[in-house]
């Protein structure tokens, strides 16, 4: 059994809501795509990156569900790292499945956001999404996470396979919305990773050597001004993007 790398990339124009959640493609995937295939050759773990619709539902965001409901991808793999089109792995990123081997549990980055909060802050961060309202602030602190970066098993994919098979009854929920639900509501064995496999930042920092998986989350990878197009140039000097699709 090896293990998988895997991220979406399709076009949103191939789905009914092609503006969904206000999401776009950027030209940050370029480095998405270039890091991880660099570092799954590193770590010896396959890559894939899916191009093409398979669920068909919504938007592509959602297509990472199929890691859950199509048995062919536990016929040959241990452990599958999914990473979103916009986190990076930066070249000094250790070995994310030899540094955690545990095969069984699913596994997020700790997300502080929820862990260093009470439960009465997480009760309110949740307030917007109505699949939450059932449980305890203590529930949401210690399960809920940020789903650009997860390691999902064979053992875990089981404990939450009916959960996910739920999910075009689930509303006006948006994707990540429902996989916190999912993680909770199955109560799944579950481990949280260092914060470090998924920070968001944009370049606000200047010491990247503490970050292993940077999240280029929100609007501002869309601008021309970012700092982050000049972090990505220092890393990752080979890979050339077209800049006159950012923003002024």
């Amino acid at each position: 059994m090896k293990n998988l790398i895997i991220q979406y990339y399709i076009d949103t124009k191939l789905y009914d809501l092609p503006e969904y959640n206000n999401l776009r493609p950027s030209e940050i995937e370029k480095y998405s795509s270039h890091s991880f295939k660099q570092y799954a050759k590193r770590v010896g773990a396959d890559y894939i990156k899916i191009e093409q619709p398979i669920l068909k539902y919504k938007h592509p965001t959602w297509e990472r569900l199929d890691l859950w409901l199509s048995d062919h991808w536990w016929e040959k793999y241990d452990k599958i790292l999914y990473v979103d089109s916009d986190v990076v792995a930066l070249p000094h990123a250790p070995d994310v499945f030899s540094t955690h081997p545990d095969s069984s549990k699913f596994k997020v980055a700790a997300y502080r956001k929820w862990r260093e909060s009470t439960p009465s802050q997480c009760i309110k961060f949740a307030e917007h999404n109505p699949l939450m309202k059932k449980f305890s602030g203590e529930q949401l602190k210690q399960r809920c996470f940020q789903c650009g970066v997860f390691i999902l098993t064979k053992n875990s994919r089981e404990q939450m396979l009916p959960v996910i098979k739920t999910y075009k009854n689930v509303g006006e929920a948006h994707d990540g919305m429902f996989l916190n639900y999912s993680i909770v509501e199955s109560n799944v064995d579950f481990e949280d990773m260092s914060y470090r496999w998924n920070v968001k930042n944009n370049g606000q920092t200047t010491d990247f050597s503490k970050i292993y998986f940077v999240h280029c989350a929100g609007g501002k990878k869309h601008k021309k001004g970012a700092k982050i197009w000049q972090v990505m140039a220092k890393y990752f000097p080979d890979v050339t993007i077209d800049s006159s699709k950012l923003s002024d």
